[in-house]
């Protein structure tokens, strides 16, 4: 065989798959598939994901996440290993190119990964929850009127006519009398939870969703029903998660919820059609519906990506001004450093599927480590800039088969030999300063 022909076959050989393999590949992916799927659908104890937080000043933590897709080419690492905090009420922010695996740590908190390809495969994602204390039956338990003496309060029970119920003797029947808040709804017993996220079955996570922990998607004409009004979609959040709400009070709930969000006239805008709408108002309808229930923690997913800068700037401002009026967290997911110095009080560094640095966004921004930190830094136009933009040379390596080496030494100008040995560990340069790069190992020492 001539060296061209062995040169062909061994190029052919590391660049295609056989027929044998990926049949190979594809059965042993459904295998994985199968026993994936089969735990999110279980009946589980709940002593099975519930936990106990690292760090009671956090309202998430996530540990040693990996989020995986099964795939005819192999395994797709998109989330391979990812670590990292959400203080109460702070903005946390992702900041990566495309397709280092922001938004698939997104949904593997919200647990949207689509499935059965997508699965989360290791790791903990611990929530900290103000959840409803249940009974035996699993129903909520209700507050009840107290007088001054510590004895609870009955009332008549009414039949549906509005009169007082009798009982066979003739005597009014009573019942306990339940307490309401300020918006007239009743009052039930609450308890803080601790719930691991990845360890849910995926039934268990529909009291996190929208109640505990809500999401503004990236394009919200995806994300709204094109054939209900935003009315009809607005009231459904508030009618599923929050107990003892009817018709009327969703409706009010829903337009009080348009008004905050800077909505001019709610009322035609609850009656309208998605299509009716223009995209910045749109993202507002969806803002409105992620905060309906008041959730601790509101994961953003590039919100801002489709918006002019006016609106952008708007969207984001009303970002921190609700934030403090409900006391939430953020997650703010996006690749523009803007929008992150402007927001953020934590920045969190992606590339490949891993987190290669991350502190305060003072840190960041002012002493970025990480080569790759630096170029995005770089690469962000300035006023003053007259030159042509800085671009990081290269491409992210193929998430298939990753080698157990450093990234990003391809593309890297500061690369040394021990980056092609072993992938970096994390570096404590400050406190709060943490960078996945070799340079900085002897600095440790």
């Amino acid at each position: 065989m001539s060296e061209n022909k062995k040169q062909e076959k061994k190029t052919t050989s590391k660049h295609y798959l056989s027929g044998k393999e990926v049949r190979a590949i594809a059965k042993a992916n459904a295998k994985e598939m199968r026993r994936l799927e089969k735990a999110k659908t279980r009946k589980a104890d709940p002593s099975e994901y519930t936990t106990t937080m690292k760090d009671e000043n956090n309202v998430l933590e996530v540990e040693n996440l990996h989020s995986y897709f099964f795939t005819d080419q192999g395994v797709v690492k998109a989330v391979n290993g990812v670590s990292f905090n959400i203080p109460l009420n702070s903005t946390v922010g992702v900041v990566g190119e495309s397709g280092c695996g922001k938004s698939v740590t997104s949904m593997s908190v919200m647990r949207l990964l689509q499935g059965p390809s997508g699965q989360i495969v290791e790791g903990s994602i611990r929530f900290k929850a103000l959840d409803y204390k249940r009974d035996e039956k699993g129903k909520f338990i209700p507050v009840y009127e107290k007088d001054e003496d510590g004895n609870i309060v009955y009332e008549p029970v009414l039949n549906k006519k509005g009169e007082p119920k009798l009982d066979k003797a003739g005597n009014p029947v009573t019942a306990p009398k339940q307490l309401k808040d300020e918006r007239g709804l009743g009052v039930y017993e609450k308890e803080e939870k601790v719930f691991d996220i990845a360890k849910m079955p995926i039934r268990e996570m529909y009291r996190l969703r929208g109640r505990q922990m809500s999401m503004v998607f990236q394009e919200p004409m995806t994300s709204l029903n094109p054939v209900f009004t935003i009315g009809n979609q607005l009231d459904e959040v508030v009618l599923l998660h929050i107990p003892g709400a009817n018709k009327e009070f969703a409706k009010k709930r829903s337009l009080e919820m348009l008004t905050m969000v800077g909505i001019a006239m709610p009322e035609r805008v609850y009656a309208s059609y998605p299509h009716e709408l223009s995209g910045g108002m749109r993202q507002r309808v969806m803002i409105a519906m992620a905060l309906a229930c008041e959730p601790h923690l509101i994961i953003a997913d590039e919100p801002t990506t489709a918006l002019d800068v006016t609106i952008q700037a708007q969207v984001l401002d009303l970002f921190n001004d609700l934030k403090k009026k409900i006391n939430s967290s953020i997650l703010l997911i996006t690749h523009d450093l803007g929008v992150i110095a402007e927001m953020a009080d934590y920045v969190v560094v992606m590339y490949a599927g891993r987190v290669i640095e991350q502190g305060t966004a003072s840190e960041i921004f002012h002493h970025p480590c990480h080569p790759y930190t630096q170029g995005l830094q770089k690469s962000k136009p300035t006023m003053k800039s007259k030159d042509k933009l800085f671009s990081i040379p290269g491409n992210v390596p193929n998430p298939i088969n990753m080698p157990d080496t450093c990234y990003f030494k391809e593309r890297c100008s500061k690369c040394i030999g021990k980056c092609s040995e072993t992938y970096p560990g994390m570096i404590q340069v400050s406190p709060t300063h943490f960078v996945a790069c070799h340079l900085y190992e002897e600095k440790e020492d």
